[in-house]
């Protein structure tokens, strides 16, 4: 009997993905049998060091430079990414959006940041890949990287929590869509995070939070950027194949805790 954890010989596309979260999400895929490409704006030593922990691994590793808010770039992304791996079947969108501001105080390009590439960016990519898995026809995975700002608010998070809400709601969107090709799309939640975490050491100490975010996530630790990439993992395997438009909160219990303040 197979393990409906495995995902061997998949093709994975993380965007976001050379370091942090993104980075946490490549390295679980690829642990998990996946070839993945990576895209950020620009190629460095986080990518290049990314790129060497999966092949490290056994797997085929490419990086694919892009600005995803630009329809153009990502179309031309995607070329590349498809004639690289010669199919795709995950794709995550995870580019981190941008900061926080006072209501009062935001900007018009503070808004504009974090809604072009934390929800339109999320929009081009999930078109350009179900797009190209339809014409496979043999079904996909879209994961993207919401945030539990995409739930409840907190202060100074009116752009950043508008564009992860918007996640929320165009993953539904993406679900009823394209079922029908038998292509999941799934979005989850992180909460506080140590995303310096190193992949595969231990998780952080018990208490590593301070003050009250401590007394206010259940598991009395940080998330990591394994804890991310393995849900989405399983979010993209076979063990997950009747699971679609669904959140999934991966941040210690927070929102649970938080519900009832």
């Amino acid at each position: 009997m197979s393990d409906p954890y495995l995902l061997s010989g998949k093709k994975a596309f993380v965007t976001g993905g050379k370091r942090r979260i993104g980075r946490g999400i490549a390295l679980s895929l690829a642990e998990a049998g996946c070839d993945v490409g990576i895209n950020d704006l620009h190629d460095d030593d986080d990518a290049g060091k990314t790129l060497g922990l999966i092949r490290a691994m056994g797997r085929e590793a490419e990086f694919f430079a892009g600005d995803i808010s630009d329809s153009a770039q990502v179309e031309a992304m995607f070329a590349a990414f498809l004639e690289r791996f010669g199919r795709i079947d995950i794709l995550v969108n995870n580019p981190y959006g941008g900061t926080g501001e006072p209501f009062l105080e935001l900007s018009e390009e503070n808004w504009d940041q974090n809604l072009d590439v934390g929800l339109k960016g999320f929009f081009l990519c999930s078109q350009q890949a179900a797009r190209a898995m339809v014409a496979q026809g043999d079904g996909g995975a879209i994961v993207s990287t919401s945030s539990v700002h995409g739930r409840r608010a907190w202060k100074n998070d009116t752009a950043y929590g508008a564009a992860k809400a918007g996640v929320l709601r165009l993953t539904e969107s993406m679900a009823v869509d394209l079922g029908e090709h038998g292509i999941r799309c799934n979005a989850i939640m992180p909460g506080y995070m140590d995303t310096d975490h190193v992949f595969n050491e231990p998780p952080p100490a018990l208490g590593i939070l301070g003050g009250r975010h401590r007394d206010i996530v259940p598991l009395r630790r940080p998330g990591t950027p394994e804890d991310i990439g393995r849900a989405v993992v399983f979010l993209c395997s076979p063990a997950a194949g009747c699971i679609t438009g669904a959140s999934l909160p991966v941040d210690g219990g927070l929102l649970a805790a938080s519900a009832a303040e």
